[in-house]
């Protein structure tokens, strides 16, 4: 397992990215509007939409991703940050997660999208024992977020 990204949610995803960029000059190389029932599912937020822009600095494996809520309208959301970790089987981690007690917010969940490099990615999300979210997901070259 290795690092990958952490998410951050913000109130206006223009200013945030202009931020970042002049202040820490990371660079917003994806963007994506998601939603619909596969993320409502694994995010276990009814009716979720949001926008979202991954940033990335020369010289670091480290991804931001910038998250700004749609629906529910846009607030400032902790309940979407997160930290996530890029895994080989992502089955057998959330089986060993089940068989210890662990709740997570959904089984694995399969991303079908026509951008090719948010189709196929395949994660769910779970919280550790202060409520802060964890996502793993499949380590797999064409997705926006892995560095493989």
């Amino acid at each position: 397992m290795k690092s990958n990204h952490i998410t951050i949610v913000v109130s206006d995803i223009e200013k945030s990215k202009r931020f970042y960029k002049d202040i820490l000059n990371l660079d917003s190389n994806f963007e994506e509007e998601i939603g619909g029932e596969q993320f409502s599912k694994v995010t276990a937020i009814p009716d979720l939409r949001l926008r979202f822009a991954v940033l990335t600095a020369e010289n670091t494996d480290m991804i931001i991703e910038l998250a700004q809520f749609i629906n529910p309208p846009t607030k400032i959301n902790n309940d979407f940050r997160h930290i996530a970790f890029e895994v080989e089987d992502v089955d057998e981690i959330y089986s060993k997660l089940k068989e210890k007690g662990i709740e997570t917010l959904s089984e694995p969940v399969i991303i079908k999208s026509p951008n090719p490099k948010m189709n196929g990615k395949k994660f769910f999300y779970f919280k550790d024992p202060d409520g802060n979210l964890i996502e793993l997901f499949n380590s797999r070259e064409t997705l926006y977020s892995s560095r493989s």
